[in-house]
């Protein structure tokens, strides 16, 4: 009898350790989900973008998107991308600190395959990125004209004075720091010869003084939806052969029967002289706009697995307060690299609000970590760090974010005592052109014309 009782508890112990076993919560799910790093294919169903979580994957798919309509809109006909032809950009998780845009393109068993490895979102040049991206665009369409015969190998290439000077008309910040580098060149009497700019088959990263001609060049050259220079550029391309100063007086209409040079020179001094809006506008408040548009976003459109109990409409602010919740860490990313994106081509002083809102966010998607055993000795990587518990990673991002507001209110003000300062010259008051003019050498700078001053120069050596 002892022994059936001993049998039976033993019996009765395990099925209560069992019914334990069932009911306590697995480890696995108390830990907290990690941001979906699911590839994302854009819109248009030309790129697809991995490497990052699923919210930053769809920023450049979009940004890239937009990029390839604008290269149809010059080129005046639609890209040669069938489905499955797209084309696969690759972000490195970690990159050497010098890593660049690599472009890979090939034939490979008749079929035309293009890839763009770029290093990872911190490290990631917005000008190389599109640079690299106008160049393997622009060679999708040559890709159409290379006969069946010769369909191996790297294919066909445009010289990257043609690929680069396109990329950078295609954005206003670069078009206005190009027009700024090349007056000062033509200032200086050392203006480029276009027989020196059409040599340049190969162009490194970063902004050099080739570019801002190239995309002078290109301006003259091959006008926005020119389909004719346009297709006789790729179909040149396509079949090998060169895009050399024979070629270019033959197939583009803006040298005509003149000196190539000649020709060049009045198109950079009216290019020089021409007062636009664009030339004389200021971009900051434009900027500033999609700033504040990124500030106020509706979460599901930067991501899937949105609750159904979450609002449509969202201030960045506010994520503050869900800051745990598992969608919030991948949107924060997102909304950094925007933010990111918007430093090109703005002023020192606007870059540094940006980059304020950007350590909000990034931030905002480093919860703390996870407490280790004590008996694990791990080394924390630096980008590794996080705060220690709920309750510091609340006080930082307060403070993170009230940093980044006192930043956007100051340039506000200071923007606004700048537009008055400049608009001051456009008054004209009575007796005004009878006064004399004192010499501006002088008169006492005051402290207003001196922080004037002041913005001017950095913002010139912000330029090449």
């Amino acid at each position: 009898m002892t022994g059936r009782r001993s049998i039976c508890g033993i019996l009765l112990a395990g099925a209560c350790a069992c019914a334990a076993q069932a009911q306590a919560p697995d480890p696995l799910a108390l830990q907290p989900r990690r941001p979906g790093r699911t590839a994302i294919t854009s819109a248009d169903r030309r790129f697809t973008v991995s490497g990052l979580t699923s919210a930053e994957n769809m920023v450049l798919a979009r940004k890239l998107a937009d990029h390839a309509a604008q290269v149809e809109a010059v080129a005046g006909m639609p890209l040669p991308m069938q489905r499955g032809q797209i084309l696969s950009v690759m972000v490195q998780r970690s990159s050497a600190p010098d890593a660049r845009v690599l472009k890979v393109q090939g034939w490979d068993n008749g079929q035309f395959y293009q890839r763009l490895v770029v290093p990872g979102a911190r490290q990631l040049d917005e000008e190389d990125l599109l640079e690299g991206a106008t160049w393997l665009l622009l060679n999708r369409y040559a890709a159409e004209y290379v006969p069946a015969g010769q369909r191996h190998g790297l294919g066909a290439t445009v010289p990257d004075w043609i690929s680069t000077g396109l990329a950078q008309n295609l954005q206003a910040a670069f078009r206005a720091r190009n027009r700024n580098w090349i007056a000062r060149e033509m200032a200086e009497s050392r203006v480029l010869p276009l027989a020196r700019v059409i040599k340049n088959e190969l162009l490194p990263s970063g902004p050099w003084r080739e570019k801002a001609y190239a995309s002078a060049a290109v301006e003259l050259l091959f006008p926005d939806g020119e389909a004719r220079a346009w297709s006789a550029l790729f179909r040149t391309v396509g079949l090998r052969q060169g895009i050399d100063a024979a070629w270019l007086r033959q197939n583009c209409a803006a040298l005509g029967t003149r000196n190539p040079e000649t020709v060049w020179r009045e198109f950079l001094e009216r290019k020089v002289r021409a007062r636009s809006a664009e030339a004389w506008g200021d971009r900051s408040l434009q900027i500033e706009e999609q700033l504040l548009q990124t500030l106020n976003f509706r979460p599901r459109d930067w991501l899937d697995d949105v609750p159904d109990d979450v609002p449509e409409d969202w201030f960045a602010r506010d994520l503050i307060a869900v800051r745990a919740e598992p969608w919030v860490a991948p949107l924060a990313g997102a909304l950094a690299l925007q933010i990111r994106s918007l430093e090109l081509g703005a002023p020192p002083a606007l870059v540094a609000v940006l980059a304020s809102y950007v350590a909000f966010f990034e931030q905002l998607g480093a919860p703390p970590a996870d407490k280790s055993p004590w008996w694990r000795f791990g080394k924390k990587e630096p980008e590794a760090l996080r705060p220690p518990d709920g309750a510091t990673w609340q006080v930082a991002l307060n403070q993170l974010w009230q940093r980044a507001e006192r930043a956007h209110q100051t340039f506000l003000e200071t923007h606004q005592n700048r537009k008055r300062y400049v608009d001051s010259f456009d008054r004209s008051e009575p007796g005004e052109f009878t006064t004399p003019v004192p010499a501006a050498a002088d008169v006492p700078r005051t402290r207003l014309q001196r922080y004037v001053d002041d913005f001017e120069e950095r913002r010139n050596r912000a330029a090449f």
